[in-house]
């Protein structure tokens, strides 16, 4: 179904809804409906026109957005790919001081939850991700929106650094993040410096890991065990990381590292240990959803 089809679904969906209130909740909502359509048209009109995407980098987490093409855009499009510490203030946006850009955008009296906007008062580049409507903040040009991880933002620390760049296929870039991720894990389950909590963050919820036996633990329960020395590492040799892109959001890890590890009480021995990953995407955040382990 094409964009425009889908905006007018929405609307006939919107007149349905609408019989069935009362005359106080038609007035109401006969309000809402035309604020409504024109976010879902200026989505849409974006989508259809931009050819400015950008990839927000933070850590191993992307968030993307879409921008439009005013001389505020194009100019601050011709600064990247950027390296910028950004300040995450008040639970609604990360801003930096940044050198002016020209003034001639989309000006807005106030800003919506996953504006990307620049600030000539600064001057200064701020991305808005919370309590809109609640906060305001006037004097802004809008030069696009977040389309994807958008919350990640409420994840944040105070001072953040961010790599932005034009977006592309960065199916390299991805790549390494996954690795990036196996390698840390590594680091992080070794018994003198395990941080559970470092290894939880890279887990689903519904994590599953099938030990070569064929028991099958969840996540809570493979954490409880490394923290309480259950499974214990002790060095770590990778000797093969491989990973396959299925899709922008799903991807297979296989990696292969000699460990030296005391399991359920057993005596410390070293495996040629091979882990295959599930990994998925979400909200711009790579996570293990399961392993299978096995020996090569």
């Amino acid at each position: 179904m094409g964009k425009f089809s889908r905006l007018a679904l929405i609307s006939v969906i919107g007149v349905m809804m609408l019989s069935g209130c009362s005359s106080e909740n038609k007035q109401v909502a006969a309000e809402k409906i035309p604020q409504q359509e024109q976010i879902i048209e200026e989505k849409v009109l974006m989508e259809k026109d931009s050819e400015n995407m950008i990839d927000i980098i933070v850590g191993d987490k992307k968030i993307t957005a879409v921008l439009d093409n005013s001389e505020t855009t194009q100019a601050f499009m011709g600064r990247l790919p950027l390296t910028i510490t950004m300040k995450n203030y008040d639970k609604r946006e990360c801003y930096a001081h940044i050198v002016p850009l020209p003034e001639n955008g989309q000006k807005i009296d106030d800003y919506g939850n996953g504006d990307v906007t620049y600030y000539p008062g600064g001057p200064s580049l701020a991305i808005f991700y919370g309590r809109a409507g609640e906060s305001h903040q006037g004097g802004l040009i809008r030069m696009g929106k977040i389309v994807s991880g958008l919350p990640i933002f409420d994840t944040l620390d105070e001072n953040v650094e961010m790599y932005i760049e034009p977006s592309h296929d960065n199916s390299n870039h991805e790549t390494e993040i996954i690795k990036s991720m196996y390698r840390a894990k590594y680091d992080y389950m070794m018994h003198e410096n395990r941080n559970v909590e470092k290894i939880g963050e890279m887990l689903d919820d519904g994590f599953t890991l099938t030990h070569m036996t064929g028991m099958v633990q969840h996540k809570e329960e493979y954490l409880t065990c490394i923290a309480d020395g259950r499974l214990s590492y002790f060095n770590h040799q990778h000797e093969n990381i491989e990973v396959q892109l299925i899709d922008e959001n799903h991807a297979v890890l296989t990696g292969q590292t000699r460990v030296a590890a005391e399991v359920f009480g057993g005596s410390r021995h070293t495996w040629p240990l091979q882990l295959k990953f599930d990994m998925e995407n979400k909200d711009g955040q790579w996570l293990m959803m399961r392993a299978v382990a096995s020996t090569y």
